[in-house]
């Protein structure tokens, strides 16, 4: 894939190279460009100065963020749990003033969004999400194994890397099944991007159970939520 042209169908997941030792020191991270942001972060592409490697920072707003510290933490441990080629790993996590930074790999190519924004303004060509497809259904798969369900599955949230490798992204919203030992337990609490959202999550009495399967059928379909 190459931004802003034309879009190869993605790679296979393949095991990583090893990363360095990154230190809790933000002396040792140069922030570059701003690559994204949502209401309560920013990513920059940035240098890890030790191994001169790059690297994602994300800068969380603890001022700003909704959930209390303890929920911020779970989500960093969260990413720092992870263990699979297709979900974005946090290599660490520390305070810096009043944001908690996220060191995590940088995905040269963005997100799918991105890219349909800057090259794909009709969508994608048919292999290519099929390709994105099957690798995001591998994450899922992954994630609903450890005992998390995402919660908000999107364009914006899957990520793509220069061999085209996809990763799924963004834990802000996630939530943990097995957080009180209940593995079948529904979620019943309205979390997410709401126009990308199932119409059964509205009825509590069902949560969660259809949400994720309507993400990925919408997002296979068409570039836009409903009447956008």
């Amino acid at each position: 894939m190459v931004r802003g042209g034309s879009m190869r169908r993605p790679s296979l997941a393949v095991a990583e190279p090893a990363a360095p030792e990154f230190t809790l020191s933000a002396g040792d991270y140069r922030l570059m460009e701003e690559v994204g942001f949502g209401a309560n972060a920013v990513v920059y592409r940035a240098i890890f100065l030790p191994a001169n490697c790059t690297i994602a920072v994300k800068c969380l707003d603890l001022d700003r963020v909704n959930s209390n510290l303890d929920d911020v933490r779970k989500e960093a441990q969260i990413m720092k749990s992870i263990d699979h080629p297709n979900v974005i790993k946090a290599y660490c996590s520390f305070v810096v003033d009043h944001n908690l930074w996220v060191i995590m790999p940088f995905m040269a190519e963005g997100s799918c969004l991105h890219l349909m924004k800057v090259a794909h303004p009709d969508g994608l060509e048919e292999p290519v999400i099929c390709s994105i497809l099957k690798e995001t259904l591998k994450a899922l798969a992954y994630l609903h194994g450890q005992g998390h369900i995402h919660r908000d599955v999107k364009a914006g949230n899957i990520l793509v890397d220069s061999p085209g490798v996809v990763k799924l992204g963004d834990f802000g919203v996630s939530a943990c099944l097995f957080d009180r030992g209940d593995r079948q337990r529904s979620r019943n609490t309205f979390v997410g991007t709401p126009c990308w959202m199932a119409p059964e999550v509205l009825q509590p009495r069902t949560g969660y159970n259809f949400n994720t399967l309507y993400k990925v059928l919408l997002m296979t379909l068409q570039n836009a939520p409903p009447g956008l």
